[in-house]
């Protein structure tokens, strides 16, 4: 059995009433029969028509038997729509069009929605399934409609013909079908803010079924969408119309971090470390994100502070941060103060107690400021630096016999493991009486007690260790920074520029830039 349509197809007939319809199996010259282009059980479009009368009819209709036309649903007649009771005399029968199940342009040449009011109307402007004229209102699989919804961001009961936007930005929603579904209900649900896959989206069948079974559905895929209809008791909801890969882009995690600074000589401040972001962002297809992997901050010296890490990005406005800030060096009797960057440098000494230098700021969002300097001029003179800033702790004021650490950086579980970036660079100390600070945890290099400070790890964006107070000696240089960019592995493209690492962690490719490079969405 099938939906036939075909051109000229006509024939007569002489019945009456509003029965079924026998032709006579011998059309007009230039015509075809019906039994050339049906068989037994096809359906067709029909119209009879009264060739002396004003009665006619146009239907769906069935190949019942041969010659036979039953008229199954009537769609416009003489009767205001309603089936014809033929009188005698006879009628021509051929398959038409039905205007009512046909698809039209109107005047401007956008094509009608089936089923809906003659305003409402697909734009052939942009390619996307709106209407205009009708405010909300989407179309789906059989010419109905579903009407948009305000975004849900908390659980809701779904009701049939909606379209649901639904937002787990702030965490996971629950959407409960309708209890009592019908056969042809529809509801349709949308990742509203591309969170799905942080915060899910459950399907609950309410008592009933979704493809057959009876637990919940997750949706846990950015941007997914999908359309369920109600079929019957046995399969429940099955879904007619969705997507998982969404033509319009996609949600990428990322991880920026920027170089470190590097730390100052002569019990100088440690370096503040890179500045550090993490967050999500949506990739549109076909566009090239330029990566920048900012530089480590070089090292200072007893002449000069340390220098600046550089800045590392993502292009296309995604994302931006700091380098972290040099150590202050020790210009002994002024006190310095450390640098501001993506996290601050730490300050060195002045030549009286409490004439200390102040650490550098660090940048809002990105990381802290460094602590402060020391010095004391009981019994052996001598003085401390403070320790560099960290992504998620200040650094720590240098005190009596003690330079400051570095600020603590931030774990972070992007590539699978957890690894700790933008730790600051401990303050220098003096062999006279002080220790050298400690590197905070993420990359931040050690402060020397005697010596050159302690680098900062390459591509964390730790900050260097200060030197201890001794002629000649240096800062260590800071840590260089990282981007790292995680994506759904059927969204990745593999297209890239600069050798990134590229590895897996579960449902998504992770790719690992240690320098500049790009990826192509």
């Amino acid at each position: 059995m099938a939906f036939i349509t075909a051109d000229r197809v006509l024939d007569s007939s002489t019945s009456t009433g509003t029965g079924a319809f026998v032709v006579s199996g011998t059309p007009a010259a230039g015509y075809r029969t019906f039994s050339a282009v049906l068989s037994v059980g096809d359906t067709c479009y029909y119209s009879i028509q009264g060739q002396t009368t004003s009665e006619w009819e146009v239907g769906l209709g069935t190949y019942s038997s041969a010659n036979t036309i039953t008229r199954t649903t009537v769609y416009s007649s003489s009767n205001s729509g309603s089936a014809v009771t033929f009188s005698a005399g006879t009628k021509n029968i051929f398959l038409t069009a039905a205007a009512s199940r046909s698809p039209q342009l109107d005047a401007s040449g956008n094509i009608t929605a089936l089923g809906t009011p003659a305003s409402a109307t697909l734009t052939n402007a942009t390619g996307l399934p709106l209407t205009t004229g009708v405010t909300g209102v989407l179309p789906f699989a059989n010419g109905g409609m579903l009407a948009l919804q305000s975004v849900q961001a908390a659980n809701f009961t779904a009701v049939s013909g909606n379209a649901y936007a639904v937002n787990t930005t702030s965490g996971a929603i629950t959407v409960t079908l309708p209890a009592s579904p019908a056969a042809g209900n529809i509801v349709q649900i949308t990742d509203y803010a591309g969170k799905f896959g942080t915060n899910n989206c459950t399907i609950n069948p309410n008592g009933g079924k979704i493809d057959g079974g009876t637990s919940n559905v997750l949706l846990a895929i950015n941007r997914e969408s999908v359309a369920i209809v109600y079929v019957d008791a046995t399969q429940g909801w099955i879904a007619y119309s969705g997507f998982v890969l969404n033509p319009l882009g996609y949600t990428a995690s990322y991880l920026a971090v920027a170089g470190g600074g590097g730390g100052a000589g002569a019990n100088g401040g440690g370096g503040g470390a890179g500045g550090l972001l993490t967050g999500t962002s949506f990739l549109s297809p076909g566009i090239v994100y330029t990566i920048t992997v900012g530089a480590a901050g070089t090292a200072g010296s007893n002449s000069a502070n340390g220098g600046n890490g550089g800045t590392s990005s993502i292009s296309s406005g995604i994302t931006s941060v700091v380098g972290g800030g040099g150590g202050g060096y020790n210009t002994y009797p002024t006190a310095n103060n450390g640098v501001s960057g993506g996290s601050g440098g730490g300050a060195t000494n002045g030549s009286t107690v409490g004439n200390s230098g102040t650490g550098g700021s660090g940048t809002s969002g990105q990381g802290n400021a460094g602590g402060t300097g020391y010095f004391t001029s009981a019994g052996p003179i001598y003085g401390s630096g403070g320790g560099g800033g960290g992504a998620s702790a200040v650094g720590a004021n240098a005190a009596a016999a003690q330079a400051g650490a570095g600020g603590a950086g931030t774990a972070s579980t992007i590539t699978g493991s957890s690894v700790t970036y933008s730790g600051g660079g401990g303050g220098g100390g003096d062999s006279r009486g002080s220790t050298g600070g400690g590197g905070g945890a993420g990359g931040g290099g050690a402060g020397a007690s005697s010596g050159n400070g302690t680098a900062g790890t390459v591509n964390t964006g730790g900050g260097g260790g200060g030197a201890a107070a001794l002629t000649g000696t240096t800062g260590g240089a800071g840590g260089s920074g990282v981007v790292i960019l995680s994506v759904l592995t059927a969204y990745y493209t593999g297209t890239t520029t600069g050798s990134p690492t590229v590895t897996t962690n579960g449902l998504n490719t992770v790719i690992k830039f240690t320098a500049s490079g790009s990826y192509t969405a």
